[in-house]
């Protein structure tokens, strides 16, 4: 399968692109600097270079992709608009290059989703995070109204470990209570790269936590 993965230089990124390739895939990167991708030189691995807020940039990776994957981050930008800065162009370019599957890495927290944190989790974040979740929470609104057929992973706080493939995955809508713990961003990555090649979670914002 064809698909093209924004972010593949981060950290999650990273591990969606390790896993494709893993799993037989081919890749197209679309990053800013090609010296920061370790698989730059990989066969099945194509580079564009540009900026995923550019619809035209976003619509040259993704032609001839089945799916596209964004796991962008924003770091440690905790004022960061990168996500609603992206969603607009990212929706016009799949339009344009006739992809409809889209996995969209947002973050428990985000917008309205608050509700389902834990306690500590949602209080720590609107303390430090709280211009970077509503940010993620208009993105994902703007991914959700979309006609694209999105998934929208929304991982609890991320853990370092290898995959385990043994986390959860919970609808945020449909189902009740707070959700808090940790999850390893490999296993984030698991679920991206599942969602992209499948036909699980269309039209489903997911809660991801061990």
């Amino acid at each position: 399968m064809q698909l093209t993965v924004l972010g593949a230089t981060g950290p999650i990124g990273q591990y969606v692109l390790q896993q494709a390739l893993a799993a037989g895939h081919r890749v197209t990167a679309l990053v800013r600097d090609a010296g920061r991708l370790p698989q730059r030189d990989e066969e099945r691995v194509t580079v564009v270079i540009g900026d995923a807020a550019s619809a035209a940039d976003v619509e040259e990776a993704a032609r001839g992709s089945q799916a596209l994957v964004c796991a962008l981050g924003p770091g440690k930008d905790y004022k960061s608009t990168l996500a609603t800065r992206t969603a607009g162009p990212v929706l016009e370019a799949m339009a344009a290059a006739g992809v409809a599957r889209l996995v969209w890495l947002s973050a428990l927290g985000s917008g309205d989703t608050a509700r389902r944190q834990s306690v500590v989790q949602a209080t720590a974040a609107k303390l430090v995070m709280g211009t970077l979740m509503a940010d993620k929470g208009i993105a994902d609104e703007t991914i959700a109204r979309s006609d694209r057929d999105w998934t929208i992973a929304l991982p609890v706080m991320f853990g370092n470990g290898p995959k385990s493939a043994h986390y959860r995955t919970i609808p945020l809508d449909g189902t009740h209570g707070r959700v808090g713990g940790r999850i390893n961003r490999a296993d984030v990555a698991d679920f991206l790269l599942t969602a992209a090649t499948s036909d699980l979670w269309v039209h489903q914002r997911i809660i991801l936590t061990r």
